[in-house]
């Protein structure tokens, strides 16, 4: 099997290269020459050079391959315009189709989001089948998301390409360099003096678990079908809880509304834009409290075999990640008493690292 991946040098990308090379694939990984590339750093994988938004460098990255996933997305509520991430995510999935239509793609595996199904303001869960309602909040990134969902299948329709959707929850764990939102809500709790939490809820996922079921959805999946990629629904207090009982750290002392989340985030954001430094949270997200973003992956499990771990494990591998990296100060580290799991996850996340 010989796949591209674009965006491979993001959260979900690099994690995908990883599951590619368990099966045995021959993986070409399409990055920008800007690009941090420490995610891949070791990998056996081939290094192409190209950008979305430039059609003549796709098709020479994807001839040759049988399929395409494509990563690629500006994942971001803060210093990214509307445009930007708009352009990225829908001229660039257009660019890539058409350039593995040309390169004879056998199967085009998308990576969308769970946010494209909508969520609620009562705690339920929700499936492929469900969309954006009336009362939705909508950040300029969810909108982005869905007219990239909506452009890619009806140009896989006009190309007549076997286009496949996976669509993520709250994705959280290693090889995040640039912290992606879903790794940064660990280290906006943990950073947090007042360790405040707030209502409504998520899904939260692996990107190990992720990274397989995408390429579960290229082996088994149903040609123009969406899946949802999830795990265990928490409440953000359950959510918050845990990362205390992991790290060692008091359980939430203060329960926020949407008032005073909003207030902080817009401290932090005027405090960002002081320091030059990117905010843990920000209005976008703010606005978002006490909605419950929770969606069922049965889906997947039922026809693609796809078995996520518990989201408690899932989150003691993002900090076991974390507290390792760049993301999380030494002045923060010594704040934090981990607990064997987190200790157990690094001892695995070295072993992987050894292959």
């Amino acid at each position: 099997m010989r796949a591209l991946v674009t965006g491979a040098s993001g959260l979900i990308g690099a994690n995908v290269c990883r599951a590619l090379l368990r099966r045995g694939a021959h993986v070409r990984a399409l990055v920008r020459r800007e690009s941090d590339m420490s995610a891949l750093r070791g990998l056996p994988v081939e290094l192409v050079y190209g950008d979305v938004l430039l059609p003549e460098t796709l098709v020479p990255a994807a001839t040759g391959c049988e399929l395409v996933f494509h990563a690629a997305s500006v994942f971001s509520y803060w210093a990214t315009t509307e445009a930007e991430m708009k352009t990225t995510a829908v001229d660039g999935v257009s660019n890539m189709l058409v350039a593995a239509k040309a390169a004879r793609i056998k199967r085009f595996v998308l990576t969308s989001s769970s946010i494209v199904c909508g969520s609620s303001e009562r705690a339920l869960v929700r499936s492929e089948e469900d969309s954006f309602s009336g009362d939705e909040v909508c950040p300029p990134y969810f909108d982005s998301k869905a007219k990239q969902e909506e452009i890619a299948r009806s140009r896989a329709e006009e190309l007549d390409l076997d286009l496949v959707v996976v669509n993520p929850c709250i994705t959280v764990g290693p090889y995040d360099t640039r912290l992606s939102p879903s790794n940064a809500i660990v280290v906006a709790y943990l950073s947090d003096p007042f360790r405040s939490t707030f209502p409504g809820g998520c899904n939260i996922v692996s990107v190990r678990d992720v990274a397989e079921g995408h390429v579960l959805a290229a082996e088994r999946g149903a040609r123009n079908q969406r899946y949802l990629l999830g795990s265990e629904n928490l409440e953000w207090s359950l959510i918050h809880r845990i990362l205390a009982e992991l790290c060692g750290v008091p359980a939430p002392l203060v329960y926020a509304n949407h008032t005073t989340s909003y207030l902080a985030a817009t401290m932090l954001e005027l405090w960002a834009s002081w320091t030059g430094t990117k905010p843990l949270t920000s209005r976008a997200q703010a606005k978002m409290v006490g909605r419950f973003y929770w969606y069922s992956h049965a889906k997947a499990a039922t026809l693609l075999g796809f078995s996520p771990r518990p989201a408690r494990q899932a989150l003691a591998e993002a900090v076991a990640f974390l507290v390792r990296s760049p993301h999380v100060s030494t002045e923060l580290r010594r704040t934090l008493a981990l607990g064997k799991e987190v200790y157990d996850a690094q001892i695995q996340l070295n072993r992987d690292s050894a292959r």
